[in-house]
């Protein structure tokens, strides 16, 4: 089970969807209109995401606020049948 705090998950989903859409900080930074250097600091886990930027960077990956919380690494695996 992982105990990570919610906006370290956050972190983890963001890096993930930024890397694998080949997005820059600075382009997430102008879609949300959040300062490039918050995105930094919350991205380094200096400070918390709040629950509207959370809103907003998930509105622009177009996934919900709870597949932030849930990476990549965590999702439930198929079972096969």
């Amino acid at each position: 089970m992982n105990y990570d705090a919610p906006s370290q998950k956050v972190s983890r989903s963001v890096r993930s969807l930024l890397a694998s859409r080949g997005e820059t900080i600075t382009a997430l930074s102008a879609a949300t209109l959040i300062a490039e250097s918050t995105l930094k600091r919350r991205l380094l886990g200096h400070s918390p995401y709040t629950l509207e930027e959370t809103g907003y960077i998930a509105q622009h990956f177009g996934v919900s606020i709870p597949d932030l919380l849930r990476p990549p690494y965590e999702a439930p695996q198929a079972v096969a049948s």
